[in-house]
């Protein structure tokens, strides 16, 4: 008999507890509760391949309920529902080991694909469990195998994390597809730097996940058409200390905490959070802090007007040595990087 996984379902409205349930019945065993008391009951009955739990719950809240059933139950894949992301929650998920997001309203697709990653995960969750058993049994060739359970929770981070950028892209148009050119660009900027593959490869994750941090601002903001007003701008401004604290937690992301922390500092000290200037800035944070600043005048955005390379060249040549790390600003010009930038992003 094939082994049907067994999903819990918790909210406390009943329309988008059972469109969960119609959604996912056909290839799951699944059970609903109206509240975290009675989901709380459920898993003293028995145990769960996945939960799904609304953030959102008089009493039992999701958060508190996902405490407990990692405590209860680690190796359970637990998926969040919200009407909207905030920075609370999004830490608090993270850190207590949720795997993704479903944003209501639900789209049939996006959520048979999240459940089937999260099986997926709990089988493979399973396997390193087992693995490790067998190792610490056989004490033979330990070290390797153990290395491949650590890079595969390396990639369960990465995957919680990129599921956070997805979240901000839903908030923010004009961020989906930016951060990713962004790192496109530091890649290029590095190697032209002569930069080894280690820091490369750091400078490229910190890129991109440079904007994660928006997903604690409000979405009226990052949308807003035409220049921002003081209070506006100080709420935008707050996302690079944001991010640094989303990813903070995750060890394998901790190098890039402070290439996100510091990507919106100026050469001249004029920038933020800490107004650090020239070679106190990190070095990655120089670079993206330049990728940043190129995609943004290529791109269409709320508050800008896109520019020709000529026009943002220009500006760059302006800005060297004031906002920008003006040696940065001169290879990038000297190599033509900008040019074969706008190749690659046409194509």
């Amino acid at each position: 008999m094939t082994y049907r996984p067994n999903l819990l379902v918790v909210d406390d409205e009943l329309g988008p507890r059972e469109s969960l349930r119609m959604i996912l019945r056909d290839d799951y065993d699944v059970i609903t509760a109206a509240n975290g008391e009675q989901a709380v009951q459920c898993l003293e009955k028995q145990e769960f391949d996945l939960i799904i739990l609304d953030i959102r719950m008089p009493g039992l809240n999701g958060i508190d309920l996902l405490g407990i059933v990692k405590e209860k139950a680690p190796t359970t894949e637990a998926i969040m529902i919200t009407a909207y992301a905030s920075i609370e929650t999004a830490t608090n998920a993270l850190r207590l080991g949720a795997l993704d997001y479903l944003i209501k309203p639900f789209e049939y697709e996006s959520v048979r694909e999240v459940v089937r990653k999260g099986i997926s995960r709990r089988d493979e969750s399973r396997s390193i469990k087992n693995k490790i058993s067998e190792l610490q049994l056989a004490n033979k060739s330990l070290e390797n195998d153990i290395e491949k359970v650590y890079r595969n929770i390396q990639k369960h981070y990465k995957e919680t994390v990129d599921s956070l950028v997805a979240a901000v892209d839903a908030k923010d148009s004009y961020t989906r597809g930016h951060q990713e050119r962004v790192a496109r660009l530091v890649w290029t900027i590095g190697k032209s730097l002569k930069m080894d593959e280690k820091s490369l490869s750091q400078l490229y994750r910190a890129a991109n996940l440079h904007d994660i941090g928006k997903i604690g601002v409000a979405e009226h903001v990052l949308r807003k058409h035409g220049a921002l007003n003081k209070e506006e701008y100080n709420m935008v401004k707050k996302h690079s200390v944001i991010g640094a604290e989303i990813l903070s937690p995750v060890e394998f992301l901790l190098d890039t905490v402070p290439l996100v922390m510091h990507h919106h500092e100026k050469y001249d000290g004029s920038g933020y959070p800490n107004g650090l200037s020239g070679n106190s800035i990190p070095l990655g944070a120089r670079i993206i802090a330049l990728a940043d600043a190129v995609d943004a005048m290529l791109w269409e955005r709320p508050y800008g007007v896109v520019k020709s390379i000529f026009e943002v060249k220009e500006e760059l040549t302006r800005v060297s040595g004031v906002h920008l790390d003006p040696e940065i600003v001169e290879i990038v010009l000297k190599e033509n990087i900008l040019d074969v930038y706008e190749e690659m992003i046409e194509n």
